[in-house]
């Protein structure tokens, strides 16, 4: 069995309104980047790496690991891994050349699926919580005014939602009102909060000691991913759990946050961080540190269910990120519709992640 094309189809979707998270950011647009893995017995895989700008993703994915990937057998994953990013340790330690990997990694492992013929979680390790679903969080609850904020996240524990995740960091005082007014709204439900790194120590500080005192779940990227003895001062000084990693790339990149003791739940993104299997290390890696990981996911269809079966298959994994707003690239690439209820995600049940790209979707959503 042999590899023959790699390729990466692009994507944009412009949003109704604009999504805002700390210090004033935001943004309309959502891009993806699609990779494809064909192979000369007519499987095809499906992957998802994550860039800001897709076009960027396709070079470096056709101009660079492609000529490396041509001919080789795709079952070969643990080596070409090694093919794509060991061989270039000079450039490619972190950032886009692993994000650009791991879309091709997502698809070999789709692959695998469905030359299996199962469900992907099955080939990573099984159903270990023995239920057939997993535990979610609604994500994502953006900036906005506290009544809204309010509203939105009862709603979404009216569906059935044990937590919900909302983006802040615009100072105390606006932080304050916010977390108050959600919390007043679901009652027993948790809320995590996510800063999106906006705060340097000393107001993270003063911001976890608010978050202290309402008893929020968790606090999100408080400070830059650059500063991990920061996020270690935190969680030295506070109650509230440090969540993070989002940002960070490998288990050699995660091995620093658990060696500085900076996180309680560890965060990697499949579609950033070198992939599934890369992640599966990292979540090892982290289990030998007593860390709890809750992968991040803000991506397609694609990228979500990665996610889904990664959780499902590794035991110290917890709460699904499950993106609950209206952005067309999710269920677009679903082979089949997600059973959600009572705050669970059903698993899949078809071949490889359970996904797949049609020609309706490349010609609404796709770009040059």
């Amino acid at each position: 069995m042999e590899i023959t094309d790699v390729r990466v189809e692009k994507f944009s979707v412009e949003l109704d309104e604009p999504k805002r998270t700390s210090a004033g950011r935001e943004f309309d647009v959502r891009p993806a980047a699609i990779t494809v893995v064909e192979t000369d017995e007519g499987v095809t895989g499906i992957g998802e790496g994550y860039g800001p700008n897709p076009h960027i993703v396709e070079t470096v994915v056709e101009e660079k690991y492609r000529p490396r990937l041509l001919g080789e057998d795709p079952r070969d994953r643990e080596r070409l891994w090694d093919d794509m990013l060991i061989l270039d340790t000079y450039w490619d330690r972190k950032g886009q050349g692993v994000a650009a990997a791991s879309g091709v990694d997502i698809a070999l492992w789709d692959l695998a699926g469905k030359l299996y013929d199962e469900p992907l979680y099955r080939l990573l390790g099984g159903d270990v919580g023995g239920e057939g679903s997993v535990k979610a969080y609604a994500s994502d609850l953006f900036w906005d005014d506290p009544e809204v904020m309010a509203e939105r996240a009862a709603g979404y524990v009216d569906r059935g939602y044990s937590a919900v995740k909302a983006h802040l960091g615009r100072g105390l005082e606006a932080d304050e009102r916010r977390v108050e007014a959600m919390t007043g709204a679901i009652g027993d439900a948790h809320l995590m909060v996510d800063m999106n790194c906006g705060y340097d120590r000393a107001d993270a500080l003063r911001v976890g000691r608010m978050l202290d005192r309402h008893g929020v779940y968790w606090y999100e990227e408080p400070l830059s991913p650059y500063d991990v003895e920061g996020h270690a001062h935190l969680r030295r000084k506070l109650d509230t759990p440090i969540a993070t990693g989002e940002n960070e790339f490998t288990k050699w990149g995660f091995r620093e946050l658990f060696e500085a003791e900076a996180v309680d739940y560890a965060m990697p993104d499949a579609m950033r961080c070198g992939g599934i299997t890369e992640t599966k290390k990292i979540c090892a890696t982290a289990a030998s540190f007593n860390v709890t990981c809750t992968p991040h996911s803000y991506t397609t269809g694609v990228g979500l269910l990665a996610t889904l079966h990664l959780l499902a298959s590794t035991p110290n994994c917890e709460w699904f990120e499950f993106d609950v707003t209206e952005f067309p690239l999710l269920e677009a690439f679903y082979a089949e519709p997600l059973e959600i209820g009572e705050g669970r995600v059903s698993l899949p049940t078809t071949p490889g992640l359970g996904v797949e790209l049609t020609e309706e979707v490349v010609d609404e959503y796709g770009i040059e």
